[in-house]
């Protein structure tokens, strides 16, 4: 039986459909590199019991305009897809639409998600959890365990307090606004600027959100730009985490 947060307020973030989506901006072909590499080594964990592929259901929290989704079709699963972008829903069903994939893209709250308890064998963020202030973020996840089966597969990919831009937040209040600790918004330039608010994981509140978890791998993913000349040779920092429900 569903559940629901019974509240009546949005809390999507809109700048990512006012200054993203809605402008055709961050409309991905490919789905993101790293995910295809942890994604197949991930599917050894698993442990609910589905017959084949095309029985496998899985959730992308944050699925944007539906490159990793391809992705998952085309291997064979049974895909679905929340965001809280209308502009991007419709972009990401009009794509895989005309590809002939059948699949489920609704526009939803991260915390209030439009699906029974354990309807999914696995669960994928890449990079999308991370927008909102730290109770906003274990809530999204307590919700995420509701959806999930038992023995169902977690891959989630999570910026780290260590990444640059949130490093240079904390140092310079001219960059960006702090809400909380490790949680800035109104980012004047670099990676976050016009997409609202972001949260930096440290490795203590990673392993407090993916409590639910039997956790089987977390890395940590990071690169030092030499040269960029439109990011300024900040680069970036990431946690990423593979875990089964317990």
């Amino acid at each position: 039986m569903r559940k629901s947060t019974g509240m009546a307020t949005s809390r999507f973030d809109s700048s990512w459909e006012t200054n993203i989506y809605s402008k055709g901006l961050q409309i991905n072909r490919y789905p993101y590199g790293e995910l295809v590499s942890v994604f197949f080594r991930g599917l050894k964990h698993l442990r609910t019991r589905v017959a084949s592929r095309n029985q496998t259901r899985i959730l992308e929290i944050g699925c944007g305009a539906g490159n990793n989704l391809q992705f998952f079709c085309q291997e064979g699963f049974a895909v679905y897809g929340i965001d809280g972008s209308r502009s991007a829903c419709e972009i990401a069903n009009k794509q895989l639409s005309s590809l002939g994939y059948s699949t489920v893209v609704k526009q939803a709250e991260f915390d209030d998600l439009p699906f029974g308890d354990q309807h999914f064998d696995i669960i994928v963020d890449r990079e999308a959890t991370y927008c909102g202030r730290i109770e906003d973020i274990r809530q999204t996840w307590r919700e995420a365990d509701r959806v999930l089966k038992l023995g169902g597969l977690v891959i989630s990919f999570f910026f780290a307090d260590d990444h640059p831009d949130c490093v240079e937040a904390g140092q310079n209040p001219e960059f960006a606004r702090e809400l909380e600790p490790n949680t800035f918004t109104d980012f004047q330039s670099g990676g976050f600027a016009g997409s609202g608010i972001a949260h930096f994981a440290s490795y203590e509140e990673l392993l407090d959100i993916f409590g639910f978890l039997d956790i089987k791998l977390i890395t940590k993913h990071s690169s030092r730009a030499v040269i960029d000349s439109q990011d300024g040779g900040r680069g970036y920092s990431e946690w990423i985490l593979v875990g089964v429900k317990k």
